[in-house]
Formats: C-alpha cells, structure tokens, sequence
C-alpha cells in the first residue's frame, strides 16, 4: 500500500502531465467529475399534474395499507385509542373536515412511527334533521306537514329512503375526500368503518335504550322544551344557536286584583277610587299570556303599593320602583311597603279573560334584579314555570300546536295564527288597555341551528335522561380527563362542568322520520308507554334480517308483535300503536364508543371542535356514564373554526368559501396538512387564505429542497432493499467537532419535536421543524459540510454520508405525520420497503459520548466569532481569500484551540476555517483589559488564488489545485 505522501507526488505529476500535454492555461482545467456532488432523481419541483400522478400512486400503493400493517406489525401492548367524531354525511367536505381529519392523522401518524399500535375506526353521523332537511332539497322533494310527525305509512317510507340514499351518496365522497389527504384508515373496508344506520349500530343503541329506561334513567314526561315550529320537533341545547340581533317585544302590563286585592290587609286599606288595584308585569314574549295560569312572587323580597301619576295603584318589587318609573316614563309614589309573605292570599283576572281568576304563587325564581319582581306565569312555556306549577299539581294549558299554530282552545281571535309573529302582535292589540309600556327590546334569542328560524319553550309529552342522577358522577369524571391545547385548558373544563351543572333534563325524543324509532308501543286508552325485553329483542331480530329499521313504520303492529310478546304484555293488538318518535341524533351520535369501543374500553382521545363541549363530548360523557359509570374518554382535543382572512365564517353566500379539495390540487395534500399543523390550534378562530396556504405550499417545497440534497448524498444510485442501508454511526466516525454539534443538535431536534407531538403542540413542531431545517441543517451544518463533503477524501465523504443518512431518515421521522407524501416519495428513492415498514426507523438518535458538551462549548465559542468577523465587513469579497487574526481571552482560547491546535500562526486546514469560512487564522492570546470587545480581529484579503478544484484553500500561481485536493485525486 503506497504510502499517503506518495498520492500526493502521483497527482502533482498528472497535473504537470495535464499541463504540458495540453497546453491548457488554468482557467481551461475542469474538475467536475472528481467532485462528489450529490446525485438524485428525485425531482426538486412538482408540477400539479406530477402531483396528484404522485399522490395517488403513493395513496394506493402506499398510504392505504398503513392502518392495516399497523394492525398486525405493531405490539398490542399499550394501543392508542382515538375515537372518531362522526360527521354528518350531508354535504361537500370543508375545511372544517380538514382541520379535523388532518389533526387527527398527525396524532396517529406520530404514535404509528414511535412504533405504537393504534386503533382508529372513522364514523359517520347519518341520521336527523340535518340529512333529512338536505336529502328534500336534494331531491326535490317537499315534506307535507303530516311528514313532520313521522306518519306511518307511504311519506315516512319514502323520506327515509330518500334520506339513506343521499347520506350513503355522501359518506362515498365524504371517504374518497378523507382519503385523499392521506388519513389513516382502512376506508376501503366497510368493517373498518362505523355508520349510525348500520343495524349492528341501531341494535346497540336500541339495547342501551332499553337498559337505561330499566333503571329509571329513561323516562317519558309532559315538559316544556326547545321546540322549533319551523322543524316541527324538540330540539336539544346543542342544536341551538343564538340571534343577538332578535327584537322582541317588551309589554309592561296590568293585571287587575281580585276584589282590588282586599284579600292582602296592607292593599286593602288603600282602595282606588274604581276600587282596582293592579299588578305589575313585564314579558317579552306576549304570545304565551293566553297560556299565563299564575303569578310568582318571592316571599323574600319586599312589594311596595304605589301610585302612578296616572292615577293607578300598583304592586310592584320595592328594589325596582325607581328602575321601573324610568321605564314607564311616570313617577310612582310609595304608599305601603309589605314583606313578599303577605301576597300569598291575593288572587288576580286573566288578563284575556276576566272571569278567570289566577293565583299568585311563592317561587325563589323571582329575582330583583330587572322585570317588575312580579312574574307572569305559563308552566306551558317556561322550565320555572313547569316545575311551580308541577310541584301544586296545577293541570297544564298548552294553546299552540306543533306548526306554531294557537289550537282550538286558544281565544277565538287566535285560532290558527302563527304565535310568534302574529301571536304576539293580536296579543298586544287586545291588551291596549291594560298596557303600560309597549316597546321593543334587541336581544339574544335562540334559533333553529338548521333553518335558522326562531325556536320556542313549548310543553310537550317527550322522552328524557335524569342528567339530575347523572351530574355527580359526570363532574366528577370530567375532572379526571385531560383537555388540550393546556392553555385553554381550565377554561374549557369550566365550560363543559358548566353546562352539565346547568342542564335540569336531556330532550332525546325527536318527531321526525330519518333516524333510530324510540322502541315504545303506546295503549290507545290509557296513552301510556309499553316496553319490554322480548320486544327490544324482536325488532332487533328483524332489523339484523332486514338490515333496515323501516319496517317500524311500514309494518303494522299484528305483524310486529307475536302472540307470544302480546301475552307477555297483558294486552291485544287493537289496544297498540307505535310510537312515532325517533332517538335525538345527539344520543344518536353520543352512543357511538357503544359501537366502537364495547362496554369496557376507554379512549385516550376525543379530538372535535369547540362547540362540541355542548355537544357530542357532553352527550358521551352522559351516556357513558349512565351506561357504565365512568366517561369514554381519557383526554380531549378541541380545535377551532375556519373563517377567511377577515375573520368572517366561510359560507357559499358571502362567497368566501376556499375548499379544501381545490387547495390539494393547487398546493398538494402536503401544503393543506402543513396549513392544518401551523394554524389549527392556536386560536377559536382559523383564518383560512391563499396567502397562508401559498406560505406553507413555500415551506413544504424549501424541505423538499433539503431532502433532494440528502437524498443526493445518501442515495445517488436510488433505493435499495432494506437492511443494506449504512450502519449506526459510530463514536470513531465523529472526528470533527461540528459533527458532534450536529448531531446532539439533531438528537435535540428530534427528542422536542416528539415532545410537542405528544403534547399536541402541532403548532410549535412546525415552527421548529422550519427553524432547524433552514437554520442548523441547511444554513448552517450542510452549508459548513460541503468542501469535506464535495472535494474531502473518501473517509471523510463516508463519514459525512453515514451522519447524513441518520439526518435523512430523523427528518422523515419528523416530517411524515405532517407531509406523508413527501416523506413516501423521497423513501421511494431511498428504500424498496414503505417507509413506515422499515425496523429502523423508530430508533431515535441520542447523545453519543460524554465528550459531547466540550465539543458544544468549543463550536458555540466558534460560530459567535464567526458572527464577530462578518461584522467586520469585507463580507463582499469571496470569504476563503480572508486571512483572519483573532485575540481572545483564556476561556475562549482554550475553547477556540480545540478547533485551531496552532497558536500565534497562520494555518489553513483546521476546523475553525472550516466553521469560519476563511482562508487561515491566526489565534492569539489577548491581553488583560487590551480591548472592550470579546474578541479583537484583524482580517486582511490574501491576493493568492483559490484552488481550482475545491475553491477553498490558497495556492501558489504556479499549481492549480492544493495539497489536499492533489492527494485526493491521487487516492
């Protein structure tokens, strides 16, 4: 073996060869072939044809056997659970649908590549209003109002045909688009995949029903509920939404006292001249005063009987006569003051109707902080109401029909008009002469979330949770769940403990045709409700044979109900009818971990929107709860809403909509997962604009750039089998110093992005996935690398080629659960296995040796010199002709004589050239108080020329290339 100096003489006699055979001056000599430049197919840039080309091979060949080998490869052992929300299959997929499934993803894909098992079964919503409403308008179809409540027969046959076919048309589209972006599942298994119409997800759900009205925690009742006039059904909290611009009329009115109120002693000894004496009430929603049936007062408070300046004796709450004589433009004047105890006696005249005469009733409802301290009372129309009255036995008046409409036993002038509108102005008209104030107030009020319409309190015989029996142990469970992002995290706690405090009953009966029947026969004398065991169990015999719940209103109920269940009832068939209403696509949906996860398992996330606190989170927590005691979920994850850059909620009427299909077709999946990562969880608010989605389809493309690089140096001859990839780096393989920096850096690196990806901090990994990749690898280490790399000899080009290879594969590591289709491809050209397939890739890298931190001083000391010599300009002349001389104290000379073992002389070849990019230095012992700056530098420009080959080190003008560039041609 010739020995190393040898080399050297070998390539100066080819260079003299060169020169004197050629006649060539040294500007002709070329050297780029002996420069190791990296070398790839794999393309710099896409075009949007090549992109989706790309994607969808990588989808099919790929990205859609993941959820199945992550099924059978991965341990069982500690298996993460996320619990998919079910969407409504009623529409085109929006960004809404992105943030969701794309922040989902990143969570699996971060568990399935730290080598841990995942299970993730996605859902679809498929019942309700919702599909129903869209599935007429689909269709050109016009529900009659008798379809409303769900006859059995032909229109309910024919809605929910119409309704299944447009959910399942959507659920396809829906799924293809869900694939598209690369989310984890298996969605061409329908096993793999849960629907609310599938009979295995009905017969669980009518089983529950069942179970829960066994133990008392399921009942029917006559309340007041959120009814929609416009929908013709009860609606639930969750399916409210609120007009803050609502006007409404405000009605100060007088109700005339019984006997002017002679049965109360303190009014009795002030009678008015007609002998009247009136109370005082105030109400917003005049429509409900045919209904009114009393008035509550607050024995705790103190009444005052005072006089109008019109001549009027009125009672009225003590704490309010100033406030109420602003309100009613009048002065009042005192004339006895009673404690709230002395109203019990008084009784007074229906306003509508004189010959009625109504109570006054005690109710600790009766506040005094605005209104008359007076309260008009319709137990029809209000929770407050319902309950006095409930708790006196008081028979309930209800007026208005399912439409809206006032029914037959309103007052005649009311019959057949709509209460809302038309109600409350034929109220008021007739009530002219007992007013005292007509105005109108602007206020919240709640809507249908559906036909955005205005909704009403109306009571009516519907089926219910006891959420009263449930809150204790519902509270005391959310306490133990875990709810992210942390910083909103008490905020978010105290919302849903809120609204499960507040909630008195869970509405779950619906009238409406598309969804899951309540299992409930009715006597046609009694009315009262019939459910059994034996007849949960025949429907759900019949639904798994007819894989449809239809038949429950086809069918008649001989054909039903056998003999043998008729017996076990105790009655006949010409005594029975069908119930007529369905299950609230709240417990619809909040039953789903029934399905997905059985009676014993937990998940460790629910991930949905934060409106869902009101919604689906709170439904399965009550479910769950009184199904097993304990909550279905270990953790939450809440994300905002899309709205465009000014902050407006994106709908086809404003025209503002950006769909989330278009921009993967503009920008590539990867941009939208980028976007989805970036901006999802920071605020409630997710501005959603092409400048934004330009800026991430820009970062996408500057990694691109870094792994074409990597890829060039790692893999130039393309992929190969696994297995014969370079091995683990070793200690010996990191000579230089800024090796070992780098690669504590990237093992870093790599440890925090793990951490914000545990943590759910998606936002902050890309922030630092960018800064590194820009920062440390490109504009730093790779930029420092590249004359060992290019022109260094073949030790040192295997070495670098070892680090860069566990470089390549921590970036896909970090990278894949964002920009799965960037990482798949680049591992095409890298390795003939999936990328997630391979053994190797879960082994992150750690910190190498205990020499490591000196190795961290010495090159940290190096690159704030580094700073110090570019601030000394001269920065527009090539940096390698720079002869720099640098005086430093003790500390930083023995850190800086690590990297530059020479002291007092110029040398060109060590490290700290290397990490200065210049030409020599010369390090020099600084003396005590010579200079206020750290470090004192002198930089000159050499006038020799640059080696030919690598552009690096100084040469004399007789030779083209250097020392080191000469031994290396010679090897």
């Amino acid at each position: 073996m010739l020995p190393k100096k040898h080399g050297w003489v070998i390539g100066l006699r080819a260079t003299i060869r060169y020169l004197t055979t050629k006649s060539a001056t040294k500007a002709e000599i070329k050297y780029t072939s002996t420069i190791n430049l990296p070398k790839t197919k794999f393309l710099a840039r896409l075009s949007a044809e090549k992109r989706a080309e790309v994607e969808e091979q990588l989808r099919k060949n790929c990205l859609s056997k993941l959820y199945r080998w992550n099924r059978t490869a991965l341990p069982v052992e500690n298996e993460f659970i996320l619990h998919d929300g079910p969407p409504y299959a009623n529409g085109d997929l929006h960004m809404g649908h992105a943030v969701n499934k794309i922040l989902k993803d990143l969570i699996l894909k971060h568990k399935i590549i730290s080598g841990t098992r995942v299970h993730y079964v996605p859902g679809w919503d498929c019942h309700g209003l919702p599909i129903e409403l869209k599935a007429l308008e689909a269709f050109h179809r016009k529900m009659s109002k008798s379809a409303g409540h769900t006859e059995m027969g032909q229109t309910a046959y024919e809605i929910r045909n119409t309704a299944r076919r447009f959910a399942l048309e959507t659920l396809a589209k829906q799924k293809k688009g869900f694939e598209s972006w690369g989310v984890t599942g298996a969605w061409d298994d329908a096993q793999c995949c849960y629907r609310s119409l599938d009979p295995s997800y009905i017969s669980a759900q009518l089983q529950l029903f069942f179970e829960l009205y066994e133990q008392k925690l399921i009942y029917r009742d006559l309340k007041p509920v959120y009814w929609s006039p416009s929908s013709q059904s009860a609606l639930a909290e969750a399916e409210l939404e609120y007009d803050e611009a609502h006007q409404s009329p405000s009605l100060y009115l007088k109700l005339a006292l019984e006997k002017g109120g002679g049965s109360c002693t303190c009014i009795a000894n002030h009678q008015h001249a007609d002998g009247e004496v009136y109370a005082v009430i105030w109400t917003t929603t005049p429509w409900t005063l045919p209904a009114n049936q009393a008035v509550c007062y607050n024995p705790a408070l103190d009444y005052c009987l005072v006089r109008s300046s019109l001549g009027d004796l009125l009672l009225v709450g003590k704490d309010l006569v100033d406030y109420l004589g602003v309100q009613l433009e009048t002065s009042l004047t005192v004339l006895q003051t009673m404690p709230g105890t002395e109203l019990q006696s008084l009784k007074y005249h229906h306003p509508l109707n004189r010959q009625t005469v109504l109570p006054f009733l005690p109710a600790a409802h009766v506040k005094a902080e605005k209104g008359t301290g007076l309260v008009h009372t319709a137990p029809a129309h209000g929770p407050e109401d319902f309950l006095v009255c409930l708790e006196r036995k008081i028979a309930i008046e209800n007026l208005i029909d399912e439409r809206g409409l006032y029914t037959q036993k309103a007052p005649a002038f009311l019959h057949g008009k709509y209460a809302l509108t038309e109600g409350n102005q034929l109220v008021t008209e007739a009530l002219a002469g007992s007013t005292l104030k007509l105005s109108t107030i602007v206020h919240s009020y709640p809507i249908d979330w559906r036909t955005k319409q205005p909704v009403m309190l109306r009571a009516s015989d519907q089926w219910f949770i006891d959420t009263d029996s449930l809150k204790q142990r519902a509270l005391e469970e959310i306490k133990l769940v875990d709810i992210y992002p942390r910083t909103s995290s008490d905020v978010s706690k105290k919302v849903i403990e809120g609204q499960i405090r507040k909630r008195p009953y869970w509405c779950i009966s619906r009238q409406r045709a598309w969804g899951v029947p309540i299992p409930v026969l009715y006597d046609t004398i009694t009315k009262q409700p019939i459910i059994s065991k034996p007849l949960v169990a025949a429907i759900v015999e019949r639904l798994r044979k007819e894989s449809t719940v239809d038949f429950w209103w086809t069918a008649p109920v001989e054909e039903l109900i056998s003999v043998e269940i008729l017996q076990q009832l105790g009655t006949s068939h010409d005594r029975l009818e069908k119930g007529k209403d369905i299950l609230d696509i709240w417990f619809d949906s909040g039953v789903s971990w029934l399905t997905v996860l059985g009676k014993d398992r937990v998940a460790d996330l629910y991930l949905e929107g934060v409106d869902q606190f009101t919604g689906w989170f709170q439904s399965s927590l009550l479910t769950s709860v009184a199904a097993r005691g304990q909550a279905p979920y270990k953790a939450i994850f809440v994300h905002g809403f899309a709205v465009d850059e000014n902050g407006m909620k994106m709908s086809k009427s404003l025209g503002n909509v950006i769909c989330p299909q278009q921009i993967a077709k503009q920008y590539g999946c990867d941009a939208l997962r980028w976007w989805v990562c970036a901006h999802a969880i920071q605020n409630t608010s997710i501005p959603v604009s092409h400048k934004l989605l330009g800026s991430s389809a820009e970062n996408v493309q500057k990694l691109r750039g870094i792994v074409k690089f990597l890829l060039g140096v790692v893999a130039p001859r393309g992929a190969v089998e696994e297995g014969n990839r370079l091995p683990i780096i070793q200690k010996d393989q990191l000579q230089h110093h800024i090796d070992r920096y780098f690669m504590h850096e990237l093992a870093s690196f790599h440890r925090h992005v793990f951490e914000l990806y545990d943590s759910y901090q998606h936002n902050k990994a890309t922030a630092v996935i960018l800064n590194f990749c820009l920062s440390t690898l490109s504009g730093l280490y790779l930029h420092l690398i590249k004359d060992r790399l290019y022109c260094g000899s073949s030790e040192q080009h295997s070495n670098l080629k070892t680090i860069l290879d566990h470089t390549y594969r921590t970036l896909a590591q970090v990278l894949w659960p964002i920009v799965p289709f960037l990482v798949e491809e680049s591992w095409t050209f890298y390795e003939k296995n999936h990328f997630y397939e391979s053994n190797q890739h879960t082994r992150r890298i750690d910190s190498l040796n205990e020499d490591v931190m000196t190795s961290l001083n010495a090159v940290q000391c190096a690159l704030e010199l580094r700073h110090a010599v570019y601030q000394q300009g001269q920065l527009n002349v090539n940096t390698w002709l720079l002869e720099v001389a640098v005086e430093c104290n003790d500390n930083d000379l023995a850190l800086l004589l690590m990297l530059h073992p020479v002291l007092n002389a110029h040398d060109n070849s060590t490290e700290l050239c290397e990490l200065l990019q210049i030409g020599s230095v010369a390090l020099r012992k600084g003396s005590e108080g010579s200079a206020a700056n750290r470090f004192t530098i002198t930089v000159t420009k050499s006038n020799k020329p640059l080696c030919q080959r690598c552009r690096r080190f100084l040469v004399s003008d007789t030779l083209p290339i250097c020392k080191r560039c000469n031994t290396v041609l010679g090897q």
